[in-house]
């Protein structure tokens, strides 16, 4: 089973083994910082239903360190949801559904910028 694995995969072993490095990786960060994030927004919404909030030393310092700014729209957990198979784009591999969102954000803002500097020129 794991011969017509490497057979049928348009990756290399060593990519394969990268890549799931990489998921791996993706997954325990993604995790442990939507865990603070979590608790941040739960904090700040509490703290504005009671007036306060009671955390212990190690929530308080996650509070000071980070800001969950606010909940995270729909239409952003779509775009990074779901089943993911590789793909690439010009030639550069995307990993998952949260790396091919976060490279399409920088073309975004590659173009904004690139225009922007267009209508400084005419």
């Amino acid at each position: 089973m794991q011969c017509l694995k490497h057979c049928c995969s348009p990756l290399g072993r060593q990519q394969e083994a990268y890549w799931l490095q990489y998921r791996s990786n993706e997954k325990a960060l993604f995790q442990r910082t939507a865990e603070i994030h979590a608790k941040v927004l739960a904090a700040e919404n509490v703290k504005q239903f009671f007036g306060f909030v009671a955390l212990d030393e190690n929530d308080k310092a996650q509070l000071r360190e980070y800001q969950a700014s606010n909940a995270i729209p729909s239409s952003k957990w779509s775009q990074i949801t779901g089943v993911y198979l590789y793909r690439e784009n010009k030639g550069l591999p995307l990993y998952s559904r949260l790396h091919k969102w976060v490279k399409g954000m920088m073309e975004d803002r590659a173009d904004v910028n690139g225009k922007e500097q267009d209508q400084f020129l005419l």
